[in-house]
């Protein structure tokens, strides 16, 4: 990793950070922006640098936020008050996924969801960006998926079908959200170790956002995912697993169409070895059961935690 030496410290990039934290970077701007949490320096092309102890900052801040679920205000609070032992202690790992706590967002959450379909509506990316934005460094990934960006998504799907905005603006809305999630998918790349999951949709199956957040969440909690995306096909299921041999293979069932392709690979996979394999998404409750699938709750913390405890333990 390429670290820059500027005034006899250790200085790392704001990707560096990211890479170093597990936070992502728009995260990382927002904590910056409006709590004040790190105060980077900057080079003469202006590029933001952070020192060590802008690492044990956001890795305290992050501890706070998203295992001790604390609101990122009261955090930045305790962070600024802290010495560096205390954000030493503070910014320890935990190998305890959080269960999120909706409770202190419910009031953003309307503002912030009217807000990203009306500017779907506008054809407004950046307003859409900056919505997310504040909503991801507001609470944690999968609080703000499950209270906000989901149901935005939700709300934008129903004004296409009603005809009140056209595919360009639901495609531009969705591709927006799938950027900022990539962010959080490269972020969590330092957890991820131990037992490996894959995670994909059926062959035909291109909605892929849900299945995408759940294997943020995965890779948050510890596991190592393998996300394959949509459309994968029944040949291709099979091949990755003989040669990934993961613990687990969850399946995003979105929609009644994609039932017969998931129970398809299901029963591609029963001679693939005794695994795990779980279903999640809309449709998920409607795989037979015959199949021997295990159904993941919605909210994509509980998804998580069911799979951690079906999957067996770690690898040592």
């Amino acid at each position: 990793m390429f670290v820059t030496c500027y005034a006899r410290q250790t200085m790392y990039t704001i990707k560096q950070a990211a890479q170093r934290t597990g936070i992502a970077i728009p995260t990382i701007r927002v904590w910056e922006r409006r709590y004040g949490v790190v105060a980077p320096t900057r080079t003469p092309a202006g590029y933001r640098l952070y020192d060590d102890d802008s690492i044990a900052r956001l890795r305290a801040m992050q501890h706070l936020v998203d295992l001790e679920g604390w609101r990122p205000s009261q955090a930045a609070d305790r962070i600024r008050a802290a010495d560096l032992a205390e954000l030493a202690d503070l910014g320890e790992p935990s190998a305890r996924p959080a269960v999120a706590d909706a409770s202190g967002v419910g009031q953003e959450a309307p503002e912030a969801i009217d807000a990203i379909v009306d500017s779907a509506r506008d054809l407004d990316v950046a307003a859409i960006e900056r919505t997310l934005d504040e909503t991801f460094a507001g609470q944690r990934f999968e609080s703000a998926m499950d209270v906000v960006v989901f149901p935005a998504l939700r709300k934008i799907g129903e004004a296409w079908a009603g005809g009140e905005l056209d595919v360009a603006r639901e495609h531009a809305a969705s591709e927006t959200v799938r950027r900022r999630i990539a962010h959080f998918f490269d972020a969590a790349a330092r957890t991820a170790a131990g037992r490996t999951v894959v995670v994909g949709l059926p062959p035909g199956s291109h909605h892929e956002l849900g299945a995408f957040a759940f294997a943020v969440a995965a890779r948050r909690a510890g596991l190592g995912v393998l996300y394959l995306g949509a459309d994968v096909p029944l040949d291709a299921w099979q091949r990755t697993v003989r040669d990934a041999d993961p613990a687990a293979v969850v399946l995003a069932v979105v929609s009644r169409g994609d039932v017969g392709p998931a129970s398809d690979v299901i029963r591609a996979l029963g001679g693939e070895g005794r695994r795990v394999v779980a279903v999640g998404g809309p449709a998920a409750p409607e795989v037979e059961a015959a199949l021997g699938a295990v159904l993941l709750p919605d909210r994509i913390d509980e998804a998580v935690m069911t799979l951690l405890e079906v999957a067996g333990p770690a690898a040592s």
